[in-house]
């Protein structure tokens, strides 16, 4: 018996599946704040899931892959999609095929949904000062874009 996770690329031109088995625990989110994830997602931080490399299934499409070199001298793996842009895992070097890292935001919202909570920050030295904002009051909390 599995646990299936599946997701899409912003176009959904590539869509993949994971295919987790039942007796291993539920998916826990990393956030990263390291210099390349921000660049790589465009944002504040990286939002994650990691999961065995063997179990994640591309069903249609090809990323493209671009090989990002680290702040210690090593290299990630990172797919995205060449139409759309969307990054969609990083496989760091030294992963050596065992597992990948999968950009929570491209899962399905289903899936999503089935992700634990947040197990670890890494990188938390190099947080943007704005993210502790989040957790703020008074914030305004809009449903829907700002306009």
């Amino acid at each position: 018996m599995t646990r299936t996770l599946t997701g899409a690329c912003l176009c959904k031109n590539i869509t993949y599946r994971i295919d987790l088995p039942a007796d291993q625990p539920t998916p826990q989110v990393v956030i990263c704040h390291c210099k390349s994830c921000k660049r790589y997602t465009g944002s504040g931080f990286s939002s994650n899931i990691v999961v065995p490399l063997a179990d994640l299934h591309w069903l249609t499409g090809s990323p493209k892959l671009y090989m990002s070199p680290t702040e210690k001298n090593g290299l990630v793996r990172r797919q995205f999609c060449g139409d759309c842009g969307s990054p969609l895992t990083s496989e760091p070097r030294d992963a050596e095929g065992r597992f990948i890292v999968v950009k929570s935001g491209t899962l399905d919202d289903e899936s999503r949904d089935q992700c634990g909570e947040v197990k670890a920050e890494i990188w938390y030295h190099r947080k943007d000062n704005w993210v502790g904002d989040l957790s703020k009051e008074g914030i305004p909390r809009i449903r829907g874009s700002m306009t």
